[in-house]
């Protein structure tokens, strides 16, 4: 089987360069946690990170719980020449990125790019289809066989494990996004967050991530 030109470059950066940031990289690693965007491919064991857009590496530290993001990337897909497009939560250290938790990661592994610059937050439907756009002056809502769902008072309560959003102030919805690790029906895409969204008269549920 051909090797992926990621897994090739990975390989001769390798072979060729120590495999961690040098100590003049460290003084301009983040000193909180962000959300870093790029490739994920594992080789000789090792998971490698490379953000988009740069030709650079490092090795990837999984700080989660019982490390269960690297056990659900795996259930997604990733393996030796199957390489991810992810977005993690982490910090940048002198010899790696350390991560805590995913916003979002997809078995297309090409770098994403976003629409709407002013995006916060986006969410899907798990078992209906619909969609969500929330930014802070606005959100949309999009359900199959229905018009488009508009705006413009919108209140977010962002912590560390949940996100509360109230939609409107006279009989207001109260829509909620929960850290917790949800898959797409088509099991090709990974969320760091679930939905619920309280409707009059129903509940749709489904995955969300930050928006960029």
């Amino acid at each position: 089987m051909a090797k992926h030109p990621l897994h090739h470059f990975i390989a001769l950066c390798c072979a060729t360069l120590p495999l961690f940031a040098s100590a003049a990289d460290a003084a301009s690693a983040p000193a909180s946690e962000r959300i870093a965007r790029g490739l994920l491919l594992q080789h000789a064991g090792r998971m490698i990170f490379t953000p988009c857009r740069e030709r650079t590496y490092v090795q990837l530290e999984d700080t989660s719980p019982d490390q269960q993001l690297s056990a659900a990337l795996v259930k997604l897909g990733l393996a030796e020449n199957k390489p991810l497009y992810v977005e993690f939560t982490g910090l940048a250290e002198a010899d790696r990125l350390k991560v805590s938790w995913i916003n979002f990661a997809h078995t297309d592994a090409r770098c994403q790019a976003s629409a709407n610059p002013d995006e916060k937050w986006r969410a899907l439907g798990a078992a209906t289809d619909w969609t969500m756009h929330l930014s802070e002056q606005q959100v949309r809502l999009n359900e199959a066989g229905q018009s488009e769902f508009r705006h413009n008072e919108v209140v977010i309560a962002a912590g560390s494990e949940t996100v509360a959003i109230t939609v409107g102030k006279e009989q207001s919805e109260q829509w909620l996004l929960t850290r917790q690790l949800c898959s797409s029906q088509d099991k090709n895409s990974l969320f760091g967050w679930q939905a619920e969204l309280r409707r009059p008269g129903k509940v749709l549920r489904g995955c969300a991530w930050q928006g960029y």
